[in-house]
């Protein structure tokens, strides 16, 4: 069977499948909306009675041609180094970008994507989506080094302040020290004054 039509087959399957979950959960808000089977003894639904929840069977699945495709008819890929397309088929394989990709390997993956021809999931427009991420990636680079700039001034002016602060002590220290040896000569000849009044009185 043709891989069009099959999957033209999966897109009508899936409006028709209905969402497999636990029954509780559309009316209980301490059951998760996920499928666990039923293993009640008298679950109506585990019975499979008319008019209960269906139970997943084979027949509700994708034909196995086409299991896994994106709805383009190619496999998704998923891509996290330029190396990693070297080996990659335009024709049957579709790129999908990893999340944790950095701006720098995502701008090389795309550019390379875009000169191989190679479609890209999640991407509607290659060059649109090239020139927001340089223009982010520039606006980034422009903040990081004026975050720079402001901390080298910061740090300098730091410095700054911090030899004016020792200056102005050294200047405290040696005006401090010339008025104690100026203070040290007036209090010797003072004892010197006192001595000799002692040595006068003691004579007469």
């Amino acid at each position: 069977m043709d891989k069009k039509h099959l999957l033209e087959l999966r897109k009508k399957a899936r409006k028709v499948k209905p969402e497999f979950i636990v029954k509780e959960s559309r009316h209980q808000a301490g059951v998760k909306r996920r499928w666990r089977l039923p293993r009640g003894l008298h679950s109506a639904t585990r019975q499979r009675y008319r008019g209960k929840e269906p139970l997943p069977t084979v027949g509700y699945r994708a034909p196995a041609e086409v299991r896994g495709l994106h709805h383009s008819g190619l496999l998704p890929v998923l891509v996290h180094t330029p190396s990693q397309l070297a080996k990659f088929n335009s024709t049957t394989e579709a790129m999908v970008i990893g999340s944790t990709v950095g701006a720098r390997k995502r701008i090389e993956l795309l550019k390379l994507a875009q000169e191989k021809k190679i479609l890209v999931l999640g991407v509607k427009d290659i060059p649109k989506t090239l020139a927001s991420i340089n223009q982010n990636f520039t606006a980034r680079q422009k903040k990081r080094s004026d975050k720079l700039q402001y901390k080298n001034k910061k740090q300098e002016e730091k410095k700054k302040k911090a030899e004016e602060k020792k200056q102005k002590d050294e200047e405290e220290k040696k005006k401090e020290s010339s008025v104690s040896v100026e203070e040290k000569i007036l209090q010797e000849q003072e004892k010197q004054k006192e001595m000799a009044e002692k040595t006068i009185t003691k004579k007469q």
